[in-house]
């Protein structure tokens, strides 16, 4: 028996293909099944037309892939004629007040770059955590960022390619330092939207610098549930900015459950 044929008997399928449905990408992350990125890519890869590798932990051994599994996904790439973005790692902050922590974050970011390269991402996700600042330490916490990135873009990587999430703070914030490094923008809609953020307006303003949305479910929290579980009034303004959106939708969800409801959704609102 093949090796794709064991994971069929493993794990369940999608009923069909979403290859090419839409006029944007269709994603979802290499976490929908309990399993390495590589099992998770050749049960996806037949039926969407992108993955997130989840590049989430990087502090342990064994938490990024090897050169050997990136070699594979790229094989299977070609197989399933399919593209992938990569999140970075959640466990390092580049914004941090320790300046050697932030040194450890650069040469992170740098390796997984190294490292994934010859995959092509679409995009690399990148979080900039904000803690509560005010007066000073907030303009301290901005040249802190701006530091990182400068040794970050344009020598390691094209800040195009980096994709800067929004997350708990409005990032008009650090508008300057997008146009300075010429970052793009992922749209966490989930993200915005229980911390009472305009994300529609915000969407309407910076369209052309985001290649990448993430959409899931939510209640009062950012959850990555099935987008069942997504509020229908927020349903609706995802419909109206989707009409015109052409880069990548990654059903950002952690479980076949969650991705097969929220594809059911999808195509209501598409």
């Amino acid at each position: 028996m093949t090796e794709s044929g064991s994971l069929n008997k493993k794990y369940p399928s999608l009923s069909h293909s979403f290859k090419c449905a839409y006029p944007f990408r269709l994603a979802t992350t290499s976490f929908i099944y309990p399993d390495h990125m590589a099992p998770n890519v050749r049960m996806l890869g037949p039926y969407i037309d992108e993955i997130e590798l989840l590049f989430f932990e990087s502090t342990y051994e064994g938490a990024l892939p090897t050169r050997q599994e990136i070699h594979e996904l790229k094989r299977l790439s070609g197989e399933f004629g399919l593209s992938y973005n990569v999140h970075l790692p959640l466990d390092i902050d580049l914004t941090a007040k320790g300046a050697a922590v932030r040194q450890q974050a650069i040469e992170t970011i740098k390796y997984c770059i190294e490292l994934a390269n010859p995959l092509s991402p679409t995009t690399w996700t990148l979080h900039l955590p904000y803690e509560m600042e005010t007066g000073d330490e907030f303009n301290h916490w901005l040249d802190r960022t701006a530091d990182s990135l400068e040794k970050l873009c344009p020598a390691h990587i094209d800040g195009s390619l980096i994709s800067i999430e929004t997350l708990s703070y409005p990032l008009e914030w650090i508008d300057v330092i997008l146009g300075t490094f010429d970052l793009s923008i992922c749209l966490d809609i989930g993200h915005m939207a229980v911390h009472g953020l305009d994300w529609t307006t915000f969407y309407n303003r910076y369209a052309e610098k985001i290649p990448i949305v993430h959409l899931y479910g939510f209640q009062k929290a950012h959850e990555h549930l099935g987008l069942d579980q997504m509020p229908l009034d927020v349903r609706q303004s995802v419909a109206n900015i989707l009409k015109p959106f052409s880069g990548t939708l990654c059903l950002e969800v952690f479980s076949f459950n969650h991705l097969e409801t929220s594809l059911k959704i999808l195509g209501q609102l598409t």
